[in-house]
């Protein structure tokens, strides 16, 4: 029963899930002549490979409470645009789960991602996700699942926000793994 519950949980919570991402405009180069503002850069000028500009913020919150059932979900991200089609990223997650009759569970872990966009809106997402929990509903020991998700999604913009919507396939099957597959994730996505 708790492992049944642990899947619809886990199916509601990405509802909550939030991906910013803002593919604005690029990073402007650094003018070669600080004298003359106006003179335009090489034409084989490129832009420095690090730039704060590219870099995002975001994550996650999520949680339901209903009948001494609590569940809390957090996930911070920060991400990296590669180029104006390509980011990688990293986040951390925090999961609560209780009920009665169970003994209390935080599950924590982190996950490292890429997303592609094929266009503005349509791109293609790979993640690899660790989580340490008690996943064994007849055991309290305490272990690691690894899931490594990829499919892909639709992103609508309006300014510095964003909707996304995605489809997931967790290409590891582990029976303890509290995931349905596919997963399907969306949420509302503010760019920082």
């Amino acid at each position: 029963m708790k492992k049944l519950f642990l899947l619809f949980a886990y199916c509601l919570l990405p509802i909550a899930y939030c991906c910013s991402q803002d593919f604005g405009p690029p990073p402007q180069t650094i003018n070669p002549n600080p004298t003359n503002p106006t003179t335009p850069p090489p034409a084989n000028a490129t832009p420095p490979f690090w730039s704060w500009d590219r870099v995002y913020y975001g994550g996650g919150l999520g949680g339901g409470f209903s009948s001494g059932i609590t569940f809390i979900n957090f996930n911070p991200q920060v991400g990296y645009k590669i180029t104006e089609r390509f980011s990688v990223g990293v986040g951390g997650t925090y999961l609560y789960f209780s009920a009665p009759g169970y003994i209390p569970d935080n599950i924590y872990g982190g996950d490292v991602f890429s997303r592609f966009f094929l266009t503005k809106s349509l791109f293609l997402h790979a993640e690899f996700e660790e989580l340490n929990g008690q996943f064994n509903p007849y055991s309290l020991d305490r272990y690691f699942i690894n899931d490594v998700w990829v499919g892909g999604g639709i992103r609508q913009r309006a300014g510095n926000t964003s909707i996304n919507i995605m489809i997931l396939f967790n290409l590891v099957d582990n029976q303890y793994s509290p995931f349905s597959n596919p997963e399907i994730m969306g949420g509302v996505g503010i760019g920082f």
